[in-house]
């Protein structure tokens, strides 16, 4: 899927909370801020008017939110919760494009899914060199 953008998060938006186009581009803004070019962030980013927006957002199926442990060293669990677009939902058959082509030379080359294209890679393409232990 393609990056989320600020008009198209304005446009879903505008659509899902039935907003005037200039607060759903507020809204979009806040968001794009806090995400940037990411899909997931932490929670601990947010504050509390961030947060309720984003439980709003959620409400509509623009954001999710997922849940992981980490095991502290003194044996604790820590819980990390993260904010994810819901991309399905931001680029609806309303408001997606046709995929863009970009033309090289002599031939063109259709976007790349930057997930599929870094899920297909072997585990041993992200190790750069191993340790041994002597």
């Amino acid at each position: 899927m393609p990056l989320v953008t600020l008009n198209a998060l304005a446009k879903t938006i505008q659509r899902k909370l039935n907003v005037n186009e200039k607060e759903a581009r507020r809204y979009a803004e806040i968001v794009m801020d806090m995400f940037g070019y990411d899909d997931c962030i932490i929670d601990n980013m947010l504050d509390h008017s961030d947060r309720r927006l984003f439980y709003r957002l959620e409400s509509e199926g623009i954001l999710n939110t997922r849940r992981d442990e980490a095991l502290l060293c003194d044996g604790t669990n820590w819980r990390i919760r993260y904010w994810e677009f819901q991309k399905n939902a931001i680029f609806s058959s309303e408001t997606k494009k046709k995929e863009r082509n970009f033309r090289t030379k002599n031939s063109t080359v259709a976007l790349y899914n930057s997930h599929t294209i870094y899920s297909s890679l072997p585990e041993t393409a992200w190790t750069t060199r191993k340790t041994h232990i002597i």
